[in-house]
């Protein structure tokens, strides 16, 4: 489903009110273009909790600090895909126009208080060049494989890309185009909007969750994969009325999910869930729930920083170029269970 459809619906918006906002995103911003630039952001920091600003805590999460970003350019924006670089403290970072975006964090200790640098650049196609159209530019996740490799998953033309070297601790390399595809058969049926919305790696092995593909038990059908194995499809249950949007490893075979929900009363709403995607027998475990009076938007990615025995989780929303909406970054620490 066309997120203005999503949006519209869950917040059952009017007629006239749902063509309009219809309109701003059909028009949207122009896709990727030029080469790797400096971006210019600004941040400003936002509370856990807007009824209670001194709030620090959400189920198992503490809260770290939050910023509303947003920048000249008006390619900044829709983003969808996020990953945690280890190596120079960087996410790296994906747009369904066909944008990179490399961030640079400004943090005091733990708490996150902007952003130091960014870099843009377009998502090149196999041949190096930017992408001309939506269907094809419409990236939703990210992962990245044991051999370094950035791997790129899009819906709307189901598929990954593999983009070899690029990481965001050298931007230069943000012009990196892609040599190899993957098309699983599994998503052959699932429909345009519904697609690979939440992947992550563990090594070789990729586990996707798609957004609308239906599976027996009410959550999303998925698959895990190693290259020359066959494709294994699995079901993924999900919190109460919510769609996956994003996932990263915590360990080994253990995954943190995102999902989103958008309602009339409630606005946005987040569950982040753990569970190990196509273990049989495995059940998610609910790890937090995030609604109004709570800062939250349109969370459509997610990052783990791993510091030593300490998990920290990185959660960032897509402003689908809507001014109803916002590009949101939260810092958090995941809590060891009690």
């Amino acid at each position: 489903m066309p997120m203005w459809k999503w949006i519209a619906r869950g917040l059952g918006l009017p007629a006239f009110a749902a063509g309009a906002l219809a309109a701003a995103y059909a028009a949207g911003p122009p896709l990727g273009s030029g080469g790797v630039a400096p971006l210019d952001i600004r941040a400003v920091t936002v509370p856990l909790n807007r009824s209670d600003p001194s709030a620090d805590r959400v189920g198992r999460l503490r809260y770290l600090g939050g910023i509303d970003l947003s920048s000249s350019d008006i390619r900044f924006g829709g983003l969808s895909g996020m990953l945690w670089e280890p190596a120079c403290n960087r996410l790296l970072v994906v747009s369904d126009t066909g944008i990179w975006v490399a961030l640079e964090t400004l943090e005091e200790g733990d708490l996150l208080r902007g952003i130091r640098s960014a870099w843009i650049a377009p998502l090149l196609d196999d041949k190096g060049n930017a992408r001309t159209s939506k269907v094809d530019a419409d990236a939703e996740s990210l992962a990245r494989t044991a051999d370094g490799a950035t791997w790129v998953f899009f819906e709307q033309r189901h598929r990954g890309e593999r983009y070899p070297g690029l990481t965001a601790c050298t931007p230069e390399t943000l012009a990196t185009a892609p040599d190899l595809e993957f098309v699983p058969d599994v998503a052959k049926d699932w429909p345009r909007n519904g697609g690979m919305e939440a992947v992550a790696t563990n090594g070789d092995r990729i586990v996707a969750i798609s957004e609308e593909a239906p599976g027996k038990t009410g959550g999303r059908m998925g698959f895990s994969s190693e290259r020359g194995q066959s494709i294994l499809t699995f079901d993924w249950q999900n919190p109460d009325g919510h769609s996956p949007s994003a996932m990263d490893q915590l360990d080994g075979d253990t995954m943190l999910v995102l999902h989103r929900r958008v309602g009339l009363l409630t606005g946005f709403t987040v569950v982040l869930s753990e569970g190990r995607p196509g273990v049989p027998g495995d059940v998610p475990r609910e790890l937090a729930r995030l609604a109004a009076p709570y800062t939250v938007d349109n969370m459509e990615a997610l990052a783990v920083r791993k510091e030593g025995e300490r998990r920290f989780v990185y959660m960032l929303s897509d402003n689908n170029f809507i001014p109803l909406q916002r590009t949101i970054l939260l810092k958090f620490e995941l809590l060891p269970e009690k």
